[in-house]
């Protein structure tokens, strides 16, 4: 079925016992995951496997199990990979005999895959499955002004299409960035965009970050920012900040849970390999070394800012070399 269907189910509270989710919507999948499992249960009554953190022995116990007060089994998987369709038809199955049990499976990989794993969710089995398609253009503007209405940001039109198209039709990125514009308190004009929003352009910052850290040619390095940044050498510090600080969450979380969830780590969904990726570096950066990093990265811009009589391309070359020799 697809969103409208789905959206009828919510509202009759008619949904099936075990749902698939799937589709080039990245962010409608996470939105309805949240609404789907809201329905079946509470957070406490869920069981939530990640990625490669899925194992079928665990998965068929849990929505197995009887509850003596009447609580919920909610199974969660999330993952890229396909699951074998024995395992996930003994899955629905239990959830089909059991009436505490529930089960959501949302599907990362391609639709072409989905299509075939999606044929075991049948109707009779009390099972279905739901592909969501990218918004129309309008679809998604019309839900932003939504969300800034809800946050009571008064932003126009044209100016959540700018920043639509800034972020490259990325809903979540949007949806982050109207939060952050939220603070500011004012009328929000395409320029606050252009001043307080980075594209998706970033990313190829984010590149180069990620090969500074990992301690590649620091020349190089060097050479390729300033070609994207045109010398801005606070700029350049800021950004290796934020990177940094988001490495710091994940490990943090990851050494808290013994898992990553990018979108309670960073607020929003990530592509899993890029999650993963920023997972794996995070933990090979202790605890002393991030506030060594931190530290002197506050130096550094505090430097910037206020010395005047200084070579800053220079002082932020041997400061970049510095800051490499930490890692």
């Amino acid at each position: 079925m697809y969103k409208q269907a789905l959206d009828s189910l919510l509202r009759d509270n008619s949904l099936p016992k075990s749902i698939m989710l799937y589709g080039e919507s990245e962010y409608l999948r996470s939105i309805y995951l949240d609404k789907i499992s809201s329905v079946y249960a509470d957070k406490e009554d869920e069981l939530r496997f990640y990625f490669d953190e899925y194992d079928f022995g665990s998965a068929k116990t849990f929505v197995s199990q009887s509850s003596l007060f009447g609580n919920k089994n909610l199974l969660i998987v999330k993952s890229e990979k396909t699951i074998p369709k024995k395992e996930l038809e003994a899955i629905i199955k239990s959830c089909q005999k059991n009436s505490n049990s529930f089960f959501v499976f949302e599907y990362f990989g391609t639709s072409a895959k989905a299509k075939d794993i999606s044929k075991v969710f049948a109707k009779k089995y009390s099972a279905d499955f739901v592909r969501f398609f990218k918004p129309s253009r309008y679809e998604a503007i019309t839900y932003l002004q939504n969300i800034a209405n809800n946050k009571k940001l008064n932003i126009s039109t044209l100016a959540i299409e700018y920043l639509y198209n800034l972020q490259n039709e990325n809903i979540a990125l949007c949806v982050k960035e109207l939060e952050k514009l939220s603070i500011l308190e004012k009328d929000i004009s395409t320029n606050d965009i252009e001043n307080y929003s980075f594209g998706l352009g970033i990313v190829s910052l984010d590149s180069l970050i990620e090969k500074f850290i990992k301690k590649k040619d620091i020349a190089v390095i060097i050479k390729e920012l300033d070609e994207i940044v045109n010398s801005n050498e606070i700029f350049i510090i800021n950004a290796i900040e934020n990177y940094l600080t988001t490495l710091f969450k994940f490990h943090i979380y990851i050494k808290s849970f013994g898992h990553f969830n990018a979108k309670d780590i960073v607020g929003y969904p990530l592509p899993p390999l890029l999650a993963k990726q920023k997972a794996e570096l995070s933990i090979k950066i202790n605890l002393q070394t991030y506030q060594k990093l931190f530290s002197e990265l506050l130096k550094i811009e505090l430097t910037l800012k206020k010395s005047l009589h200084i070579d800053k391309n220079a002082f932020f070359v041997s400061s970049l070399i510095k800051l490499q020799s930490f890692l």
